[in-house]
């Protein structure tokens, strides 16, 4: 007798579970490489050629505790897309594409076998060990995931020189009171922008973000990229180590990920072509010899510098697009633009 296949012992494990038209959270254990496995299943009622998305849980943690913090049962019950919840061995994530990688895509496999998924629609988010598989699936596997969300989570160890084969989108959320620093987190993001060939002249940044919240300390910086992608970051001002979902000054951030990634498929994306002007535009912020340059200089009449956390450094007068900032320290600042359109904002990064 032969031996059975990795996939086909997963489909096994499947094949135990009730029709598709039923509503149903499927925890799976499985062999897989030879070390034990297990995964939790979320698979909505009335599904027909849905949409897959994977919840990657960080350090120390399980695909069960995980679907508890992030509720994406909710979501993907309204949105009807099936929710995978894998675990780590030990609670631990190996960082390179070796024992991990395939572990997941062997599991996308099995569950397309049993509900016939939208294999253009499949994506993957995670919390900080999950980021960084989010992060690094986005590179390894373009070809599999349509778009990518690491919350609090890097771009692994491995190298990135080598071009990507297709751009991926991708949102990226962070605290600034985070483990890791901030410039850390824009040294992934310029990493993408780059990978995904982005016009970094359709720059737009959003403080507060959502707009309709004047309590929120979230601001939102997008990039439109090659072939309809984008890069996108929430920098949650003064915000930690956390998956957040708080509303009240954060974001719902699962259901800020599927919004995200609901705009995207594999051959097709919603975002604007690089180069072509949308409906807010931006304004570029340049550091050099003390002074501050403003890409878009007509009528610009005053500008505030803010440090991320809120805390106001500078209230001056723009002359000709630019004014003097000669107490600068190294880091990021957040730039209020104010001009008869009202206010613009923009990121300045002070090498």
């Amino acid at each position: 007798m032969n031996k059975p296949t990795v996939l086909s012992t997963l489909a096994v494990g499947l094949a135990l579970v009730g029709p598709a038209t039923a509503q149903s959270t499927v925890t799976l254990n499985f062999s897989f490489a030879g070390k034990s496995r297990n995964a939790v299943i979320y698979v909505p009622a009335g599904i027909s050629k849905p949409p897959v998305v994977y919840f990657v849980h960080g350090y120390g943690g399980s695909g069960t505790n995980f679907a508890n913090d992030t509720k994406g049962n909710q979501v993907a019950e309204r949105e009807k897309f099936i929710a995978i919840y894998p675990s780590a061995i030990g609670g631990s994530w190996s960082m390179q594409d070796t024992a991990d990688y395939p572990f997941l895509l062997a599991l996308l496999d099995t569950v397309d076998r049993r509900y016939k998924v939208d294999r253009e629609r499949v994506y993957c988010t995670g919390f900080s060990q999950g980021g960084f598989i989010s992060n690094g699936l986005g590179y390894k596997h373009p070809e599999t995931f349509a778009a990518v969300a690491p919350v609090s989570g890097h771009i692994p160890s491995f190298s990135t020189t080598a071009a990507i084969k297709r751009p991926v989108p991708i949102l990226t959320m962070f605290g600034t009171n985070d483990v890791s620093d901030v410039a850390s987190f824009m040294k992934d993001i310029n990493n993408w922008i780059k990978l995904n060939g982005c016009n970094t002249a359709t720059k737009t940044s959003q403080r507060p973000y959502p707009a309709t919240n004047k309590s929120s300390m979230v601001a939102k910086t997008t990039y439109l990229c090659a072939q309809g992608s984008e890069v996108v970051y929430d920098s949650m001002i003064t915000g930690g180590h956390e998956w957040p979902m708080n509303t009240n000054t954060k974001v719902n951030t699962t259901e800020e990920v599927w919004a995200f990634f609901k705009r995207f498929t594999l051959s097709g994306n919603a975002s604007l072509a690089p180069g072509t002007p949308n409906g807010s535009s931006s304004i570029q912020a340049t550091f050099h010899a003390g002074e501050v340059h403003l890409s878009d200089a007509r009528e610009i009449r005053s500008a505030t510098v803010s440090r991320l956390d809120g805390t106001i450094v500078l209230q001056c007068a723009v002359d000709q697009g630019r004014f003097r900032f000669p107490d600068a320290s190294q880091g990021v600042f957040l730039i209020t633009s104010i001009g008869p359109w009202g206010s613009k904002t923009s990121l300045l990064n002070v090498p």
